[in-house]
């Protein structure tokens, strides 16, 4: 069973254009981050957890599994307000 984003080489840093991560992806970032939030730290439930870049694409962030962070709702709330305000000021400029 797939959820989030599949990545064709979990172990390694092979860029990913698809749109679902594997469990085997999604099970190395969570030990990766020993179950926590990568934002508060808080323990990270199944059903509630977020996969998200820490570095946005547009920002220049590779799409590979080093890339990618496992983060509670409110904190994955919190850092897409953030992209969005960082880029609005961009468009305004």
């Amino acid at each position: 069973m797939e959820r989030g984003v599949q990545v064709a080489e979990p172990s390694g840093e092979a860029a990913t254009t698809e749109a679902y991560l594997s469990d085997e992806t999604v099970q190395a970032i969570l030990d990766r981050q020993c179950h926590r939030c990568a934002g508060c730290n808080a323990p990270l439930a199944a059903g509630s957890t977020h996969f998200d870049l820490r570095e946005p694409v547009i920002c220049g962030g590779p799409l590979v599994p080093g890339n990618l962070e496992a983060l509670c709702s409110f904190c994955h709330r919190i850092r897409i307000r953030r992209i969005r305000e960082r880029f609005a000021g961009h468009r305004n400029k």
